[in-house]
């Protein structure tokens, strides 16, 4: 079975699914944050969420205090190194911080590396002492309406499904992972979660997730599982080069125009630093014009910083904690209004959801 079948049957199958329970999103009223892939795990040489933790609990502060529901896109804990309680116990005060949300302001669902969450035997055992009673899904789908006027729909899952190591081979990936990578990570101390690993594979999922939507009349899906942050179906740096050429494009720039060229030039090299993407990252992805796909990016960058995405004031924002100016801020990097996502998903040619790319 090709990838992509594989990939679009699991997403068909998980879109059946949470149709029997449909939400429903005000996005005038309602305010949600949505991060994953922390990988959670045990602060010793293997764990990739330590340099982020700082980072995060002063978004969850924020977040908490304005109001917004947290959801957890997947992976929260890193599950395949580590047995689940060793996880709850180093991040005790991690979870805390998240339990302060619930039960009305949390949804966690469950990814490939915190797959133990598919098994409400195993949540029953682990998780009341931590979040009280909880369920954890595989995904979550909203209809989005505003004024009275249905939008769309709004799907939410990690990820991986479908995909050959992280969901059909799982068991056998799960093994290698605990058993051999864990220990090389430990004593090198080496990052297993980084956006450039393996970064053309992580391309070809993007794509594939992309194909998937585009499929879909008026839906727009949001996961995770990549360590990507993808913006109304483009990366971060996509997103910069395109505002960067807009800027350059104009007759007679301003002091002010050129700065912010200047501003988005450091920060394109900055993200290139950070996120190790190699210099044909923008040039050799595809054009995805249609607005049906959004990935939240991750919780543990190497250099310490959490991306994530917010649905508040009638906005879909992507954005990132960590460092500014010596402290612990909060970074706008792409936003754009539901209304506009939606409505620009209108069916091209006559053919609803049809791909070109």
């Amino acid at each position: 079975m090709a990838p992509s079948t594989a990939i679009t049957q699991a997403l068909d199958r998980v879109l059946a699914e949470t149709g029997a329970d449909v939400r429903t999103l005000d996005p005038d009223t309602d305010r949600y944050v949505i991060f994953s892939d922390h990988h959670k795990g045990r602060r010793d040489g293997a764990d990739d969420f330590a340099r982020c933790e700082a980072s995060y609990l002063a978004a969850l502060e924020h977040y908490r205090a304005a109001g917004h529901t947290l959801i957890l896109l997947g992976d929260a804990e890193e599950l395949w190194e580590n047995r689940v309680e060793p996880v709850l116990s180093a991040y005790a005060n991690v979870l805390a911080a998240e339990r302060q949300f619930h039960p009305e302001r949390l949804l966690k669902i469950w990814g490939n590396h915190d797959d133990e969450w598919a098994s409400p035997k195993r949540i029953a055992k682990h998780l009341p002492p931590v979040f009280g009673a909880i369920d954890i899904p595989e995904g979550v789908q909203f209809d989005v309406v505003r004024g009275g006027r249905p939008l769309g729909t709004l799907l939410l899952l990690h990820g991986h499904q479908g995909t050959l190591f992280s969901d059909r081979l799982a068991g056998i990936a799960k093994l290698a992972v605990r058993f051999v990578w864990r220990t090389i990570q430990r004593l090198t101390r080496m990052p297993s979660t980084t956006p450039a690993s393996d970064a053309c594979l992580r391309d070809a999922h993007d794509r594939a997730m992309y194909r998937w939507a585009s499929t879909k009349a008026g839906l727009v899906l949001v996961a995770g599982h990549t360590h990507r942050p993808v913006f109304s179906s483009k990366t971060h740096l996509q997103q910069l080069a395109e505002e960067i050429d807009d800027l350059r494009s104009r007759e007679r720039p301003d002091d002010a125009t050129v700065r912010r060229i200047a501003e988005l030039e450091a920060t394109v090299e900055k993200v290139r630093q950070q996120d190790r993407e190699c210099e044909e990252a923008v040039a050799d992805d595809p054009d995805r014009s249609r607005p049906c796909y959004f990935n939240t990016g991750c919780c543990c960058f190497a250099d310490g910083d959490v991306t994530g995405i917010e649905l508040a004031e009638g906005e879909i924002r992507l954005v990132r904690w960590g460092l500014e100016h010596g402290a612990l801020g909060r970074r706008l990097l792409a936003y754009t209004a539901i209304d506009h996502v939606f409505d620009s998903l209108a069916p091209r040619n006559g053919n609803p959801g049809s791909d070109e790319t």
